[in-house]
């Protein structure tokens, strides 16, 4: 063991002075400093980690490239599309020769693929994909298909790039198309749209949704979606696209307008299988993806920022920039398309000064490609291995807990596992983690479990049949009995009828209504009782269900609101039945409340308790005992709000609306003053001033 140990080490050792001497490894530009890497830590905040790419070499400085548009790789030659001279420059990589296809139908080429067989080229000034031979002749072109029933006479075709299949299906993105893109067979037959973005209506939209015609729909462009950027080709045929969306200044904006996520993995449904539950770490400002080899991709941002995805969606590293000088390597003025060759070397397309720039992966990088390499594929020993070398490096590094976590529950880990997702704050796979632990517990423990329980029916069943059995006028008059003069004797006794409001609500009510139950002293235990499930609900539920944290929010804020909320309530109410003619006092209000908090206290303790226990699978149950108990406490409420008044069910609606009209009026006038609460201090001080200096004089 103490030798396994040794070599552990000093092979963690080895792997740390490999990195660390990467960059004198990789033969790189002068701009080796002028690009950090970052990655997400276990907190969810950029930090700052280990180089995984340098900037090694530049390509076609000198060819007067005019706003180039796409680049592609296929085998040891670079295409790119020399967008502004009309034509494809081809540049072999290993003699560095360089080669022009040109053509006469080339008008404007924005987009290229290239397989074993043919080039592809995307034209959107000519409206049209060319499919032509590696010299640039053309075999066949796709033009829009007007006798197509799938396209629309309104829609746009204005192809500006292109991806094909093994099958040499081909999908084409359209400049502004927001059907999706469009899919064709390798006769160039339109086979109709796949994939297209989403939006989710607002408010708004929704009430227009409601009153508006066909017609004054059809007008309101804005909703329609926005049309997929561009788009890439996995080796297995997977489709990624990225779609960019308006840039937001504040987060209310940024959760209104970002409906998905910018980058998407549809599957053959066209429903996104990348992340579709969860917001990835992306920008709104994505201009092209490219797919990994091993499940992974690369999304560039216009400002040159480059974004690295494992398979899930999980960002491994972000890196790249913008430039502020044109003399610097490694940055961009702005970037427009993004590659990989088959060594993983990455090649980023600068529009703007007409050149590539190739970053070159670093041992950081290769050690976690491996790692995540070998977790997908079974080898989780050596996934364990790789993971536990770069937690070595950065042990703040989100993906490499998760990855570590991954591979130890794949080794039935699963104690370890959970704790390295907990502090990834990875609630997936800690749910999927803890089912394994609550399994294995349960089975262990059944026999127990259930020779408890059968000793607690039978204790029960002989209780019932052996107690003395209390009178019917006894158990009928329950509410006739005198209650205990002693102060905790009778607030024992008030808090226990909460009982009785809960199985009898409208005679519970009555006796809250004429005092004979309850009391402010109950009502104030209730009221705090409450208070502290409500926190325990906000702050205190399992990690799994657990969505916010107290660094987050402001334990005064929370108390406020929740007090606030019962004064503007009962204040509210009581003011508003004394307009109306209601028989109900400011104690009668306030105790029915208390009261009537009871089912939301009681489920959602059991809730939040559950919360413990449950997975992710289990959770809708959680929120259907708290529904529950909400519901439940609101019917109590009205109905108290409708005996204490002696209203009838249409008065207590008008009560109730009036009483929530009033508490927004009072949080208006409190927000108001507020916001002038320093111009109302000087008003009272030179008011204070003025009465004492008449009164003195």
């Amino acid at each position: 063991m103490r030798l396994k140990k040794k070599k552990r080490m000093l092979r963690r050792c080895l792997t740390a002075v490999c990195i660390l001497l990467s960059a004198l490894s990789i033969p790189v530009s002068a701009s080796q400093g002028t690009t950090y890497t970052y990655t997400i830590s276990v907190n969810g905040d950029w930090i700052r980690t280990q180089e995984a790419y340098l900037a090694s070499a530049v390509y076609m400085k000198d060819m007067d490239l005019n706003q180039p548009e796409d680049l592609f790789v296929f085998g040891e030659e670079l295409y790119v599309a020399d967008t502004g001279n009309g034509r494809i420059v081809v540049q072999d990589l290993k003699d560095g020769k360089v080669r022009e296809i040109t053509n006469d139908s080339f008008l404007s080429p924005s987009g290229i693929f290239v397989n074993e067989e043919k080039l592809y080229v995307a034209d959107p000034v000519a409206g049209a994909v060319f499919i032509c031979t590696h010299q640039g002749e053309v075999l066949h072109t796709i033009l829009r298909p007007e006798d197509s029933p799938l396209m629309s006479s309104e829609s746009i075709f204005k192809p500006v790039n292109v991806v094909v299949t093994e099958g040499n299906n081909l999908f084409v993105v359209g400049e502004g198309s927001y059907d999706g893109l469009m899919q064709f067979d390798e006769s160039g037959e339109f086979q109709g749209y796949f994939a297209a973005n989403s939006r989710n209506l607002t408010l708004l939209e929704r009430i227009q949704e409601m009153i508006f015609t066909r017609q004054q729909k059809e007008q309101l462009l804005t909703r329609k979606p926005r049309a997929i950027e561009n788009i890439d080709i996995s080796r297995r045929d997977l489709i990624y696209s990225v779609t960019q969306s308006a840039e937001v200044s504040y987060a209310w904006q940024a959760a209104e307008e970002k409906t998905s996520n910018a980058l998407k993995l549809p599957n053959m449904a066209g429903v996104n299988i990348l992340s579709p539950d969860v917001f990835m770490d992306d920008e709104w400002n994505f201009v092209d993806v490219a797919a990994g080899p091993y499940g992974n991709s690369y999304a560039l941002t216009y400002t040159g920022l480059v974004y690295e995805y494992d398979s899930s969606g999980e960002l491994i590293f972000s890196f790249g920039g913008r430039a502020v000088s044109n003399d610097r390597y490694g940055l961009f003025t702005n970037a427009a398309a993004i590659d990989l060759d088959p060594e993983g070397f990455i090649y980023v397309l600068d529009q703007e000064r007409g050149l590539i720039q190739v970053f070159a992966p670093t041992d950081f990088a290769v050690l976690t490609h491996r790692a995540i390499y070998d977790l997908e594929n079974g080898n989780y020993e050596a996934s364990e291995e790789n993971w536990l070398d770069i937690l070595e490096l950065n042990g703040m590094s989100r993906i490499a807990h998760v990855g570590y976590g991954k591979s130890l529950l794949r080794q039935q880990r699963y104690g370890e596992a959970l704790r390295h997702f907990k502090l990834a704050n990875d609630r997936g796979n800690y749910s999927e983690c803890f089912w394994e632990i609550r399994n294995r517990a349960i089975h262990a423990n059944i026999g127990y479990a259930v020779a408890i329980a059968f000793v607690l029916i039978a204790v029960w069943i002989f209780a019932r049949v052996f107690r003395k059995k209390k009178t019917r006028k006894y158990y009928n008059s329950y509410e006739l009995r005198e209650a205990p003069e002693s102060t905790g004797k009778r607030l024992l006794w008030d808090l226990g009828y909460a009982g009785r409001v809960l199985r009898h609500p409208l005679d519970g009510i009555y006796y809250l209504k004429v005092g004979k139950r309850g009391s402010i002293l109950s009502a104030s235990v209730l009221i705090l009782l409450g208070f502290a499930v409500y926190l325990l609900d906000i702050l205190g539920r399992g990690f799994i269900f657990a969505e916010n944290r107290l660094a987050e929010l402001s334990p005064i804020l929370l108390t406020l609101l929740y007090f606030i909320v019962i004064l503007l309530f009962v204040a509210g109410n009581y003011m508003v039945s004394t307009i109306n003619e209601g028989e109900g006092r400011l104690k009668n209000i306030l105790v029915v409340l208390a009261y009537a908090l009871v089912p939301y206290i009681i489920l959602s303790l059991a809730s939040i308790g559950c919360s413990y226990l449950f997975t992710l699978n289990e959770g809708f149950l959680l929120k259907l005992v708290w529904a529950v108990g909400v519901s439940w406490s609101g019917v109590l409420l009205f109905l108290g709000i409708m005996h204490t008044h002696n209203y009838s069910f249409g008065q207590t609606i008008k009560n109730i609306l009036l009483t929530l009209a009033f508490a927004v009026v009072a949080l208006v006038v409190v927000a108001i003053l507020y916001l002038v609460w320093d111009k109302v201090i000087v008003f009272a001080n030179e008011v204070i001033s003025e009465v004492i200096y008449r009164v003195q004089n």
